[in-house]
């Protein structure tokens, strides 16, 4: 026996070692993150470089000298919190940056090292199409050996060559004045004696020049001499404008040629961000962002953009499809899920600003002003109704359950004297009663974890007493059913409680469950097997501990060329088309856990660890409480429910194959969330954003249930 255990962790440190930490990919812009920001998303900026430090310091004074150019501010706002608003517009241009770099990979565009080619090629870019005028460029190199030749040569000659890209009159005129002007100040056609000069003095030089305005002086600038600045031609100028960056400022691009986009925008971009987002939103701007009709459906950036989300909201507010209010929010599982089904969010409240986040930036159809970020407990009477309107169909809630969980405080009641009663958290609920009776919704639908139907407030429990208040006070009939995620084709064995309530006179009919209920006793011949973690996860690129950034590049697997796609990620649409993979990290593991990872077999806990292994060295927990602290996943049945404690350690939660607990990726696909649903925040807030959340697939379930029944015309 112990030759055999000796073996075993021989095996296991040999797979050990081959799991070295893959390198971060590398980060497509000239503003890496620290450690620490590797796989935050959209996220505050935690660092910032020297030359992007004093630029942010004037941004914040010109904010706070030009407040009328930045109506978002709050009157009376202090410099702390303009600054805070600024920061918030850095991160999203930062997260831009990125995502676009992702996609285009910063191409050179066929500009130019020497700065009088650039001059040259800019010159006979001007209205003209990028082949043509690199055509050009190419003959008038090749018949001349250097600029000074051609200055020299008839302008006949010269006018012939640049005939083929149109303006030719116009186009010669400007060549032969702009290289006169370099020979008459430098002695030749040269710019070389500028490279030491400051950027104000080189500007007004270049704009100087015939036919060059400020933004062919940026691209010289920019891509000749390496300065840090930000040419806004038609095809940036566009998309910013669109994308529409510092709302929280209140700046409006709205209506900006793209010559008073150059002045708007020059300074409002971090320096060391100004070349990545100037080529590649070129880039975009000519292939998806098009004019005068933008290709929304082929856009990676969409939901980042403020018109793509005002068209967005204004096809909801004219949608008759029955209405809906979410309270606690969180990243908008419930929203999310009912969405799918057909509803329409009318307004959506959650007090943590970066899940509030999350939730913005995968709801475009929801206007900024009905997505309220407050305590509950602070809605003044009569705000909700304001905000919504009058006639709201369903009100959803999933109130915070951390109160109510056999895994928190009540497991460790007997050691720290904890008492339900005492806790704040879990009268959250009443606010949900008391949302219900200002708004009269038709029908009402509130989730929790099974602790809130056990946990007992006198004689009932407190699941019970909110159904008791809704039936007394707001005349509703009520039922709570207990449902279990993985029946309804969600991968994960995930029992929580729903309290449902209708003012319709009938109640909705429970959803049925067509899938294999793993914790029932009884098995259901009817029910088709539940779909397995394997078929969730088959497909996402391998990894290692400490592996991942927040966004990648990635290329999904086709869905005809795996039949284990079908089941799940084909028939709940979890699969997109982007060229894009958001939040694929896994934690740092040490080697003593990734030992014990390798010696695990799917569907083994710690409690083999000790007993078949022997390994009870590699045991960090008492052995008497945390039986189950490690646990590797089987990949042939649902998961163990994901819990936000997920942003604490990944013990529990093992890959079948891989040895390192699972990624926030494969832990939103076992939520059901599709795959373009970015988290935001730090790796912790993502993973309390997954466990709070309610899967959207339940949560579709049980919407197109509450949509039967308003459309058999009991909502008159």
């Amino acid at each position: 026996m112990g030759a055999l255990r000796a073996e075993t962790a021989e095996m296991a440190l040999r797979a050990v070692k081959k799991l070295q930490p893959e390198a971060p990919a590398s980060w497509p812009v000239p503003w890496p993150p620290e450690p620490r920001e590797r796989c935050d998303f959209y996220y505050r900026t935690r660092t910032f470089p020297e030359d992007v430090v004093a630029w942010r310091r004037q941004l914040v004074a010109r904010v706070m000298e030009n407040r009328q150019l930045f109506p978002g501010v709050p009157r009376g706002a202090t410099h702390e919190e303009v600054r805070a608003l600024v920061d918030e517009g850095i991160a999203f241009l930062r997260e831009i940056s990125r995502l676009t770099a992702l996609l285009y990979g910063s191409p050179r565009l066929g500009n130019k090292e020497d700065p009088v080619d650039e001059l040259v090629y800019i010159i006979l870019a001007r209205k003209t199409r990028e082949d043509a005028y690199q055509q050009t460029f190419d003959a008038l190199k090749h018949s001349f050996a250097t600029w000074d030749a051609l200055l020299e040569a008839p302008r006949r000659s010269v006018l012939r060559l640049v005939h083929s890209g149109g303006l030719s009159e116009k186009k010669t005129l400007s060549l032969f004045g702009a290289l006169s002007k370099l020979k008459e100040t430098f002695g030749s056609c040269t710019l070389e004696p500028a490279r030491t000069w400051p950027d104000e003095k080189l500007e007004a030089f270049l704009c100087s020049l015939p036919e060059i305005s400020r933004k062919s002086a940026y691209c010289i600038m920019m891509y000749s001499f390496g300065r840090s600045v930000l040419p806004v031609d038609t095809h940036v100028g566009r998309v910013l404008a669109r994308v529409g960056p510092y709302r929280e400022l209140g700046l409006s691009l709205a209506g900006l040629d793209h010559k008073q986009l150059q002045t708007a925008l020059a300074d409002l971009v971090p320096p060391n961000l100004r070349h990545s987002l100037h080529v590649n939103l070129l880039m975009h701007g000519r292939e998806v962002c098009k004019s005068p009709r933008p290709l929304c459906d082929r856009c990676e950036i969409r939901n980042f953009c403020s018109t793509f989300r005002g068209t967005e909201a204004k096809r909801s507010e004219r949608s008759k499809a029955p209405t809906v209010v979410d309270l606690f929010a969180g990243a908008g599982g419930l929203s999310e899920g009912f969405t799918r089904a057909g509803a329409r969010v009318v307004l959506a409240l959650d007090q943590d600003p970066v899940a509030r986040r999350t939730y913005w930036l995968n709801h475009p159809s929801l206007c900024d002003n009905r997505l309220l970020g407050m305590n509950v407990r602070d809605l003044k009477a009569g705000q909700l109704r304001r905000v919504a309107g009058r006639n709201v169909d369903i009100l959803v809630g999933a109130p915070p359950c951390q109160g109510f969980s056999h895994a928190g405080f009540r497991s460790k009641r007997t050691r720290t004297g904890y008492r339900l009663v005492s806790d704040e958290r879990n009268f959250l609920f009443e606010y949900m009663v008391s949302a219900a009776l200002e708004l009269r919704p038709k029908l009402f639908l509130m989730e929790n974890v099974p602790g809130m139907h056990s946990a007992r407030k006198e004689n009932l429990s407190f699941l019970e007493v909110a159904a008791r208040m809704l039936e007394q006070r707001g005349h509703y009939r009520t039922a709570i059913w207990r449902l279990n995620a993985s029946a309804f084709g969600v991968p994960q064995d995930r029992i929580r409680y729903f309290l449902v309530a209708s003012r319709l006179g009938v109640l909705p009919t429970a959803p049925h469950e067509e899938y294999q209920d793993m914790q029932q006793r009884e098995f259901d011949v009817d029910a088709l097997p539940p779909i397995t973690l394997e078929e969730a996860i088959f497909d996402l690129p391998p990894r290692s501990a400490g592996g991942g950034s927040a966004v990648e590049p990635w290329t999904p697997t086709e869905p005809a060329s795996d039949s284990r796609s079908r089941r799940y990620l084909v028939k709940f649409g979890l699969l997109r088309r982007s060229r894009l993979i958001f939040n694929h990290t896994v934690r740092y593991h040490n080697e003593r856990d990734l030992e014990l990872y390798a010696l695990l077999r799917p569907g083994e806990d710690s409690i083999h660890a000790l007993e078949r292994y022997g390994r009870d060295d590699l045991m960090r927990y008492r052995r008497d409480i945390f039986d189950d602290k490690y646990a590797r996943l089987r990949a042939d049945r649902p998961s163990r429910t994901i819990v936000s404690h997920l942003a604490k350690d990944g013990n529990g939660y093992i890959h079948p194959s891989q040895a390192r607990s699972i990624s926030i990726r494969e832990a939103a696909r076992l939520q059901s969330f599709h795959d373009e649903y970015a988290f935001c925040g730090s790796p912790s807030d993502q993973w309390v954003q997954i466990g709070n959340a309610v899967p959207p697939v339940i949560a579709e379930t049980i919407a197109k249930s509450f949509l039967r029944l308003l459309r058999r015309g009991h909502g008159e």
